[in-house]
């Protein structure tokens, strides 16, 4: 009969439906992937950077012949500059115009390492010791030691200024090192004498970091 066989149809077809879907259920079609659009992609690596500030760099050895050039200061620690190997033209009264003529008579003996105390007498401006930098030329190490005056401000009016100029020619000269002897002295008044020259034990710090300045060493 024909419903029969319909009936039969439908049955066959709900058979097969099912078989499909348990078919598809328990055998996947592959193993399980992510396409490389949708894959996560890896955080770039950022270049490294560095926090730490530039060292600067410590002030060249200098192992040469040295000259101390200097008023009264040098005068009274010449004994000690001496002991260290240093050559000593110092006169008690000199000035800082002098002090450039006495250079400029003795450029082509003059080493190249070169100790200055100067403007202990009457002071001295930036023009000043500009000239006698022009004078020992660029290719020298020049070491300039700040003045210590006695403790008297109504006589001793250009300590100062002078140091100002002074410790301002490493800012254009870069052969200069400052050695701060008015910062060290201040601090160890036993090392100075009443006139502002040096005590036993002031030649013998005095000379040591003199030495320390020119030869590199701070």
């Amino acid at each position: 009969m024909d419903w029969v066989r319909t009936l039969g149809l439908v049955v066959l077809m709900l058979a097969a439906f099912t078989a499909g879907i348990w078919i598809a259920i328990l055998v996947p079609s592959g193993p399980l992937s992510v396409s490389p659009a949708e894959s996560p992609s890896a955080p770039a690596s950022s270049p490294a950077t560095s926090s730490t500030a530039p060292v600067p760099s410590a002030p060249a050895a200098y192992d040469g012949d040295v000259l101390a050039f200097g008023d009264y200061v040098l005068v009274s620690v010449q004994p000690c500059l001496r002991k260290l190997g240093f050559e000593v033209d110092a006169v008690s009264d000199r000035r800082v115009d002098a002090a450039a003529f006495d250079l400029r008579a003795i450029d082509d003996s003059i080493p190249g390492g070169v100790l200055i105390h100067l403007g202990a007498n009457g002071g001295a401006t930036a023009s000043e010791l500009d000239g006698i930098m022009k004078i020992l030329g660029p290719d020298r190490i020049v070491a300039w030691t700040t003045i210590q005056l006695p403790d008297d401000p109504e006589r001793y009016t250009f300590e100062q200024e002078t140091n100002s100029a002074i410790a301002g020619l490493a800012e254009t000269y870069p052969n200069v090192r400052i050695f701060s002897w008015n910062a060290l002295s201040m601090t160890n008044p036993e090392w100075l004498n009443a006139d502002g020259s040096m005590t036993k034990a002031g030649c013998k710090a005095f000379a040591s970091y003199a030495e320390q300045v020119m030869r590199g060493g701070m």
